[in-house]
């Protein structure tokens, strides 16, 4: 555990390694069990009013999470789903320049009093996203800057600028398995392919999409360089 707290902003982090929970809840029928190689957070974030932007952070990983077969066979007793430990891991860096002190009490009353904006964010930054579950993984990484002279084109969002690369494995293969149980209804499976379809392209590998969503300079939303707003 480390907390910090200086002129530079706040920074927490948490990690725990080789995590193990067993519970037994009245209210649930069954014992709870699961455990994770690692479990962790982190946050950096600016606190004080500065004319230039500051650096803020955000990270967030579950490693080889793991849960009992008695809780797996509450919505898959066939064993449909590949049980292999799943992975999820978001990594985000940014700038942003902070117009209110948050430490300061009067500043805060004026901010929950006139719902005033606390600060403008001029970059942000995927640097690395993984989600690896019951047989799919989703893997991307991009950035964004952001114009807060326009609030037009966005309906009263800056106007970001650039793009994220997306690689999804195995997700035809994790909508057929849903269905087969019953977890998803072969509609919405539907559903859920014609979206892939409109946002993604096929990838080298079997069952592989790539997904390039950006933003232009004119505001244009494209996907795979086809535009889509």
């Amino acid at each position: 555990l480390r907390v910090s707290m200086t002129s530079a902003g706040l920074l927490y982090s948490v990690l725990q390694r080789d995590v193990a929970m067993n519970m037994l809840i009245t209210e649930f029928p069954l014992p709870i069990s699961f455990a994770a190689a690692e479990l962790g957070t982190a946050l950096q974030m600016p606190l004080q009013k500065a004319p230039d932007a500051q650096s803020f952070a955000l990270v967030l990983n579950l490693s080889d999470f793991t849960m009992s077969d008695a809780i797996w066979g509450l919505f898959d007793p066939t064993g449909a789903l590949p049980r292999d430990p799943a992975t999820l891991a978001v990594n985000l860096t940014g700038r942003a320049k902070v117009l209110f002190d948050f430490l300061d009490p009067a500043q805060a009353a004026v901010l929950e009093q006139t719902g005033a904006v606390p600060g403008e964010l001029e970059s942000l930054s995927l640097n690395a996203l993984e989600v690896d579950a019951a047989g799919a993984r989703l893997t991307g990484s991009g950035e964004f800057a952001f114009d807060n002279s326009d609030l037009t084109t966005f309906d009263g969002m800056p106007k970001p600028e650039g793009g994220v690369n997306l690689t999804l494995t195995g997700g035809n293969g994790l909508l057929d398995k849903l269905v087969g149980i019953g977890l998803l209804p072969e509609d919405q499976a539907m559903g859920a392919r014609m979206m892939m379809g409109l946002f993604a392209v096929p990838g080298d590998s079997p069952d592989t999409l790539n997904s390039r969503i950006e933003v232009n300079e004119e505001g244009h939303v494209l996907a795979n360089g086809q535009r889509i707003r």
